[in-house]
């Protein structure tokens, strides 16, 4: 093979390696909720130390999901969901709150149990066997069935009993479990990056970029203010004008719209519902601020004084125009039937009790085409413009044209900003944002080819990148977890574990499209169709 050929395709590989190892990270180490390898599905196989009653789920007869006609019980499950809640990979979903976290394993759950079924069904298409000695050594070295260190038939027979299953069907769970390890291993073995990929990533990971980036607004560059007369006038008299402004009035409707909207004084005494004396001398207090209001206090004054909604206090108990709904009912049905100008009687919420006095109330409105046609031609002529300025900027990225994109920048009044050093297996540029694109893009920029070639889109935003400098990794001894992490054996271990769960889950995404699912939809899980 040519010299230069070597060079080429050991290029092309670093750049693949690059982009394989941000996704390792990403994928087996940043993610809080992910399950390692197969975890979520091996699990499902087994229950030791478990009866159908401790799972917490009803146990009664029915199917928690068929699949290709093989029916997953309840039972299964409710064991599934079990086993799944001990699991420490998935106490991070806590602090998102417990019925979040409940649900997303019951949605786990299922999947997994779908996923083990397709597997179980597939295994002897793939040429993947399970001899009886290999199942009845399993069960043998399992620690609930062992006393003195020997198996005890006597533990084996009392957890059968108490899970209320057969011999055949736990013994059939083990064989399909050592199945699902031997598929892991076959795929792993398989997978495993040769050592000269693993040194090459161990390289990449010390490296750092940094990059100057600009915020383009795509869907506002120009801004509709800035329409001369004469160019909506223009606009205006051409052929196809009246549809497009009719086209754009009909889609925004609520954009030149208003519902009917209040703008009151309150002062809120506190009270719990729940408690009578609380609720007993709020009321009593909020009888004497009606009574001082009516005898002419200064309500703006009053409530600095006595309100306890730090919301409104200190603005004299002022709240802005809210619209129909915005508040609670009691409130809200008060602020829209009551007479401006004068003080409620106390009104009890949730909140306690609350005086209050209308200042004004807006009725709901919507304007007519006609009065808005001028406007909207504006939005549309800027929007236009906005659309091809986007375009000749990516056709000039494309091109390499520096002082083209430099123009560019200063014609719309935009600014270079710094980005601060990031990795190859940063999950974001700091400051910028744009996700893994904008990662991928930054750092492939040189010197020689300071400009991203194209831009990365978020939103109605994009990202203009441009190359500022490169820091080589320092050959500074690394001790701990960061030897550990840069060392070519841990890169060799995370780009397999991606590579195998890659591979693994194209794998079971073949079969469910392919397979006839149905959930119990009592069972709450997520869909299992692609």
């Amino acid at each position: 093979m040519a010299q230069g050929s070597r060079k080429s395709q050991f290029s092309l590989l670093k750049s693949n390696l690059q982009s394989a190892w941000r996704n390792d990270r990403r994928s087996v180490i940043k993610s809080a909720v992910a399950w390692v390898l197969f975890g979520a599905i091996i699990v499902v196989f087994v229950f030791l130390g478990m009866t159908p009653q401790q799972a917490g789920v009803s146990q009664g007869g029915g199917a928690a999901v068929s699949v290709n006609g093989h029916i997953v019980s309840l039972a299964e499950f409710s064991e599934a969901v079990e086993a799944m809640g001990r699991d420490p990979r998935y106490s991070q979903l806590e602090q998102f709150g417990g019925d979040f976290a409940r649900q997303m394993i019951r949605q786990q759950a299922i999947r997994s149990l779908v996923d083990q079924q397709l597997m179980v069904q597939n295994l002897g298409k793939i040429g993947v066997y399970t001899a009886d000695a290999q199942v009845r050594d399993l069960i043998s070295e399992i620690p609930a069935f062992q006393e003195n260190g020997r198996f005890s038939r006597t533990r084996y027979l009392g957890y059968l009993q108490a899970s209320r299953q057969g011999a055949g069907v736990f013994e059939e769970k083990m064989r399909n479990q050592l199945a699902a390890e031997r598929v892991t291993k076959a795929f792993s073995a398989a997978l495993r990056p040769l050592p000269f990929e693993a040194e090459i990533l161990s390289q990449i990971e010390g490296k750092k970029a940094n990059a100057e980036y600009v915020l383009v607004p795509t869907e506002n560059l120009v801004i509709a203010e800035t329409v001369a007369a004469a160019d909506v006038k223009a606009f205006l008299e051409k052929s196809d004008a009246e549809a497009r402004v009719k086209s754009y009035f009909d889609a925004n409707k609520a954009r030149y719209s208003t519902k009917e909207a209040a703008k009151v004084r309150h002062i809120l005494v506190r009270a719990a519902k729940d408690k009578p004396e609380e609720v007993t001398k709020a009321k009593a207090e909020a009888d004497a601020i009606v009574a001082s209001l009516k005898g002419g206090a200064d309500f703006a004054k009053l409530a600095k004084e006595k309100s306890a909604d730090p919301g409104s206090k200190e603005n004299g108990g002022l709240i802005d125009f809210f619209e129909r709904g915005a508040m609670v009912p009691e409130f809200d049905a008060y602020a829209f039937s009551g007479k401006p100008g004068e003080v409620s009687e106390p009104i009890q919420t949730d909140f306690g009790f609350h005086v209050i006095r209308i200042e004004e109330r807006r009725p709901a409105s919507e304007k007519k085409l006609e009065e808005v046609r001028e406007d909207i031609a504006e939005i549309l002529i800027a929007q236009e413009r906005s659309r091809d300025a986007i375009n000749q900027l990516d056709k000039d990225l494309a091109a390499g044209n520096v002082e083209a994109v430099q123009n560019f920048v200063k014609a719309h009044r935009l600014n270079w900003a710094e980005t601060g050093a990031f990795s190859i297996t940063a999950d974001t540029l700091p400051k910028a944002g744009g996700g893994e694109e904008a990662v991928s893009t930054a750092f492939r920029l040189t010197s020689e080819k300071p400009l991203a070639g194209k831009l990365v889109r978020q939103g109605p935003q994009a990202l203009l990148l441009r190359h500022k400098t490169v820091v080589e990794p320092k050959a500074v001894a690394k001790k701990g977890p960061e030897a550990i992490e840069s060392s070519p054996a841990y890169m060799a271990e995370v780009t397999a574990s991606r590579r195998t769960s890659e591979v693994f889950e194209n794998w079971l995404d073949g079969m469910r499209k392919s397979a006839q699912i149905s959930v119990n939809p009592d069972v709450g899980a997520t869909s299992m169709t692609p």
